[in-house]
């Protein structure tokens, strides 16, 4: 599953799938609130204070768990699930 094939607005909540199914020792719970936080404000369509721009950091940091969960899967159906939906 490549990083590169899913909308960028698809991408977090995806990851959140990808790590919580991820059997690496590399993921804790920060790793899970941290995506939550990028779900939360790039859901957001509020200006100012409250408005979230994705940058360069927050997909570095997004694609590094991406490629992480990717390769330590417990089994494949979030993989599946992916492939399905973005057809």
């Amino acid at each position: 599953m490549k990083w590169e094939i899913v909308n960028i607005s698809d991408k977090i909540s995806y990851l959140k799938e990808l790590v919580i199914n991820s059997n690496s020792d590399k993921f804790d719970d920060s790793d899970i609130n941290i995506i939550d936080a990028l779900i939360t404000g790039s859901q957001n369509k509020f200006s100012g204070d409250v408005g979230f721009t994705i940058k360069t950091h927050h997909i570095e940091y997004m694609r590094n768990c991406w490629n992480t969960a990717i390769e330590s899967q417990i089994n494949n159906s979030v993989v599946d699930k992916i492939k399905k939906e973005i057809k």
